[in-house]
């Protein structure tokens, strides 16, 4: 059997939900929100920093709609190859901070290592969490009827609007960082792909319009919340509609069109390095957060955006060249395997 030619379109969305992944990390995680004094203070800079927000902040929901969109099928050698890839990553971060920050070693490395505290890679324990239990969530899409899948999708949507976003209500969704909304998502996009309806099929410009009037849309809101002194950080979680309608619309836009690169292909194999650098425990908030932080205190507007764009471009690409020995790592010890067997 000739091996499958990744679709380089959906590939190419990889690397894009990556490279949000570590803008969205480069804005409200490693600067404070702007709040009602900064709002008035400097309006400028508030309304750039929502709208680098309300663009990237889809980015966690396209890497679900992703893996929805074709289908797990699970694999245990697979799933022991995305484990191996963490621990990797983690090695390597525990080296960084072996030469450069000796003193975030000095407390629960094994526990951060082994990802058991809560901040620890929670995309991570979602997703594996998700991959165990897409044999279910297969089994349910490949029997029910396209109204029982409707139903069902209609249903729990409506659940996560009134009690996950709207009120707050219920702590296990957690403003979409959870393995609920994972499921909703995964069925989600199967059901797009495997039914089509008029919504889907629109023109892919009419899709990518529709994403940017949301990221429009999310930044005057926030902003103008903010200048009342209003939270509004609801706006930007995983499971507000708004953000989960872009996410899909963009995940649309890319399905429309089709190309075939092998080097597109080669970077989206490693993309999820770059997760794994930035948010790692041990390095992450040392030499991504605070690094960011400190421009944003002591630079120029306009040389922190260039100074942190530098950084993204070269986390993204530093870290999909470090997979590469992990892949060749990887494929090394499944050959010796082989042999042993």
């Amino acid at each position: 059997m000739p091996k499958r030619v990744r679709d380089s379109n959906m590939e190419l969305l990889r690397l894009v939900a990556m490279l949000l992944v570590l803008v969205v990390h480069a804005n409200f995680r490693a600067l404070p929100v702007p709040g009602f004094s900064h709002v008035h203070n400097n309006p400028s800079s508030a309304l750039l920093m929502f709208m680098t927000e309300a663009f990237s902040i889809y980015a966690v929901n396209l890497f679900v709609l992703l893996s929805g969109w074709y289908g797990i099928r699970f694999k245990a050698r697979r799933l022991a190859e995305l484990l191996f890839q963490v621990l990797f990553f983690g090695l390597f971060a525990i080296g960084v901070c072996a030469i450069w920050a000796p003193d975030e070693l000095q407390h629960d490395v094994l526990s951060r290592l082994l990802m058991l505290g809560q901040g620890d890679y929670w995309f991570v324990k979602a997703y594996v969490a998700l991959y165990l239990l897409s044999p279910v969530l297969n089994a349910f899409v490949e029997t029910a009827s396209r109204k029982q899948f409707a139903t069902v999708l209609v249903a729990f949507f409506a659940f996560q609007l009134l009690y996950g976003w709207a009120f707050e209500s219920t702590r296990w969704l957690v403003a979409g960082y959870s393995l609920p909304s994972f499921m909703g998502l995964y069925l989600l996009a199967r059901f797009m792909r495997l039914h089509p309806m008029r919504w889907w099929q629109l023109n892919r410009w009419v899709d990518l319009g529709i994403y940017l009037a949301i990221v429009v849309l999310l930044t005057v809101a926030m902003f103008v919340i903010k200048q009342h002194a209003g939270r509004g950080g609801m706006l930007y979680f995983y499971i507000c509609p708004l953000v989960i309608l872009g996410a899909m619309h963009l995940l649309l836009f890319f399905s429309k069109f089709s190309f075939r690169s092998h080097i597109v292909n080669w970077l989206a194999i490693s993309a999820f390095g770059a997760y794994l650098t930035q948010s790692s425990s041990f390095i992450g908030g040392r030499f991504y957060d605070q690094i960011i932080l400190n421009w944003f205190n002591n630079v120029p507007r306009f040389e922190f955006i260039i100074y942190t764009s530098l950084l993204v471009l070269a986390v993204f690409f530093g870290s999909i060249l470090i997979d590469k020995v992990r892949l060749a790592l990887w494929h090394a010890l499944c050959r010796l395997g082989r042999l042993q067997t």
